[in-house]
């Protein structure tokens, strides 16, 4: 995993990836303040107490708070960006890489917008329902990190390797890959999150998680049975 990351590090000099980047981060700038306008609105919402002074102070925090929301919910929109540029990364990395593989079959780009969008509702959903436990998990330290990472982490690794893997394998073969390496893309999704959660690197993230994952598919043992079928 860790030479995964070197290597699309390294690579994110190409001239071919350049305008790319530039495109991902106006997306994920767009997407960033779409969250925070969001995640504002809902917070103005709940100011409607008979206290003023609650209503008040609710004002007050959502400054502050609106920024931790929006960090928090920033990993959900790189569904959207990775599902309209995958194809492109995917294919420069390995042409660069991988030449033997070959063209890859791809994935219709409808298909991919549409798991993007999935992977954002599923995203947001879950960091809603996590919202209490983050809160309880302030009082330990350390806790609230591993919530967040440890399930964010786990969905970000199963998107990102599927929208990758589905380029060239039958869903049915994605599926018994993904649960024969459940453990290093999941890995891999942490250091996505993680990375995802560091500003201004966070911007290219969606493009850096694309290049790591396509090394990171071509690491993967394979599994001990493979589903019936033609290939």
């Amino acid at each position: 995993m860790i030479r995964a990351f070197d290597l699309a590090i390294r690579q994110l000099g190409d001239p071919r990836l350049r305008g790319i980047i530039w495109q991902s981060l106006a997306l994920s700038l767009v997407l960033q303040i779409a969250i925070g306008v969001v995640a504002w609105w809902v917070l103005q919402s709940f100011a409607t107490f008979q206290w003023n002074w609650l209503n008040e102070t609710i004002r007050w925090l959502g400054g502050g708070a609106v920024a931790v929301l929006a960090l928090m919910l920033f990993p959900a929109s790189f569904g959207i960006v990775i599902s309209i540029f995958l194809e492109q990364i995917a294919d420069i990395v390995e042409s660069e890489h991988y030449p033997k593989l070959g063209r890859a079959r791809g994935v219709p780009l409808w298909t991919g917008i549409r798991s993007g969008v999935v992977f954002l509702l599923t995203l947001v959903a879950l960091n809603l329902v996590l919202l209490p436990f983050y809160l309880v998990a302030l009082f330990i330290a350390g806790l609230g990190a591993l919530l967040f990472y440890g399930a964010n982490g786990w969905l970000a690794g199963r998107e990102y390797y599927e929208q990758v893997a589905l380029r060239r394998l039958d869903p049915a073969d994605v599926k018994v890959w993904r649960k024969a390496n459940a453990g290093v893309l999941w890995a891999t999704g942490v250091a996505i999150v993680f990375l995802g959660t560091i500003p201004i690197l966070n911007l290219i993230v969606p493009v850096l998680g694309v290049a790591a994952m396509v090394h990171v598919a071509q690491t993967l043992r394979p599994p001990l049975k493979l589903p019936a079928g033609p290939r």
